[in-house]
């Protein structure tokens, strides 16, 4: 029996390439099961291939749209991660660790940075084009290809940065790697922030 997507045995599986392609001939087929291939797939490769499904799809990705849990046992809390650093060298990186406990999901993001060594802070504005910042998972997934200037990424508070699509998830004990070079000066303070959506369970480690 096959499914509408060909994943079950029986369905057309593999993944199609070009006539003449050197990876076009399936490496052998396993017992009932849809061949592979080597050729990776290509972006027009990747549509729905159901009968009753149309290739792709319109859909929003701005502003973000969350999958939310529809059990009745799961309850949604929002929390805002922050971190920061303090007095570290000038143009040299520091990294920082959010750790989450509970499975959730960062919707929108923000920052600032002062000058603690400085009559009143001696910072205009939010301070955001005084550092740079990079955001990693820690599986090793790059949510920012390379480090940038704060304000390229981050919001503030008035104007928050929104992750856009479905938002980043992550499961219990991921984490959130946090690369910050301060750019001005050696007694700057930046701190960060997370806007996130918990999704609990009656005792957090169950549905």
């Amino acid at each position: 029996m096959s499914d509408e997507y060909g994943f079950f045995p029986g369905g057309p599986g593999g993944v199609p390439v070009a006539a003449g392609s050197p990876y076009a001939d399936p490496i052998g087929p396993a017992q009932g099961y849809a061949p592979a291939t080597l050729n990776p797939p290509g972006r027009a490769q990747m549509g729905g291939r159901g009968p009753q499904l149309p290739p792709f799809m319109r859909t929003n990705i701005w502003p973000p749209q969350l999958l939310l849990s529809t059990n009745s046992q799961v309850a949604h809390q929002t929390r805002v991660y922050t971190t920061g650093i303090l007095n570290q060298p000038l143009n040299a990186q520091a990294q920082v660790v959010l750790q989450f406990d509970i499975p959730c999901i960062v919707f929108a993001m923000t920052a600032a940075a002062v000058n603690t060594g400085a009559p009143a802070f001696g910072v205009v504005g939010n301070g955001l084009d005084t550092f740079t910042i990079n955001l990693e998972h820690t599986n090793g997934d790059r949510l920012t290809t390379q480090p940038v200037i704060g304000s390229t990424v981050m919001g503030t508070a008035q104007q928050p940065a929104l992750v856009g699509g479905n938002g980043w998830v992550f499961d219990r004990g991921s984490g959130l790697v946090i690369q910050l070079v301060p750019l001005v000066n050696a007694t700057q303070r930046i701190d960060v922030a997370f806007y996130a959506i918990e999704e609990r369970g009656p005792r957090n480690l169950t549905r």
